[in-house]
């Protein structure tokens, strides 16, 4: 192995484990040590790669959103809202579950993770942007408040965990159907 892919093999690990104890602990009551402990190096291996909690949360936030901007653009590419709308949902949905079946999910509306310099401005930003795709640039009051509730799909999920995949999947999409509709 090289000394790139070790260094990826790593940076990759404080990722992973600063997700799950993000998740478990919530992002305010982890530390850089928590992290380094959890994965069984000195707090300087994880200084190396991240200089700063908030850069680890920033680093997760873009995996968070880089599957979620190619989505986004790819709807923006298409000429009516409803199909805007369609290819968003199933998108959304389908990376929603691959999420939480495979990645400790981060609660981006934690007071702690959006007190961080950047990350709310980055969220919205993100929202209007999402907002544009699926509604047009005028939408009403009702549609922002189902894009706002989408947000958050955990209880849902914790609810139906037991479905599988495919099913919770299209659960999920009638569910965003009526919420943004």
């Amino acid at each position: 192995m090289t000394r790139a892919e070790q260094a990826a093999r790593t940076r990759q690990a404080v990722l992973d484990a600063a997700r799950a104890l993000f998740a478990e602990r919530g992002f305010a009551a982890t530390s850089l040590q928590d992290i380094a402990d959890a994965m069984g190096v000195r707090k300087a291996n994880v200084y190396y790669y991240f200089p700063t909690k908030a850069a680890i949360l920033d680093a997760l936030l873009d995996e968070r959103t880089s599957r979620l901007d190619a989505l986004l653009a790819a709807a923006e590419s298409e000429a009516s809202v409803e199909a805007r709308r369609d290819l968003v949902i199933a998108g959304f949905t389908e990376e929603v579950v691959r999420a939480y079946r495979t990645v400790a999910p981060i609660d981006f509306a934690d007071p702690s993770v959006r007190s961080v310099p950047g990350v709310a401005e980055r969220l919205e930003a993100f929202t209007r942007r999402a907002a544009k795709a699926l509604f047009g640039p005028h939408p009403s009051v009702d549609q922002l408040a189902g894009l706002a509730v989408m947000h958050d799909l955990k209880p849902v999920m914790r609810t139906l965990d037991r479905l599988p995949d495919d099913e919770l999947v299209r659960a999920l999409q009638r569910l965003c159907r009526r919420l943004i509709a």
